[in-house]
């Protein structure tokens, strides 16, 4: 499944939270198999981000007083549009009905569901 990487970004912290809820064990696996996959891309995230820090920042920060924050942004708005292809198994909508999650989680992680 292809999806823009700023997808997977804003949804990791929804996917943790949703990893530690109690659910039936062929969900909980799926879901940890996925978050693996996704781990794995937002490892790759953070190596780039932290790198265009070092490029455009000093001492390992940048600001929006910083010298080189538009080109900065700029570079992190591409990153983040850069789409990347899950090797993910959607899970049922079914299967979550017992599990308790917000419903600004369940939007972000949006794309792991299917009907």
């Amino acid at each position: 499944m292809k999806v823009k990487l700023a997808v997977v970004v804003n949804a990791s912290e929804a996917m943790g939270r949703l990893a530690s809820q109690a659910m039936p064990a062929s969900t909980s696996f799926r879901i940890a198999k996925n978050l693996k996959v996704v781990q794995s891309e937002l490892e790759s995230y953070d190596e780039t981000r932290k790198k265009l820090i070092e490029k455009h920042g000093k001492d390992g920060e940048i600001s929006p007083d910083s010298k080189n924050w538009e080109k900065f942004i700029d570079e992190m708005n591409e990153l983040l549009g850069t789409e990347i292809d899950l090797k993910i198994d959607k899970i049922k909508q079914s299967t979550l009905s017992k599990v308790e999650v917000s419903p600004a989680d369940l939007l972000s992680v949006d794309f792991l569901i299917k009907e």
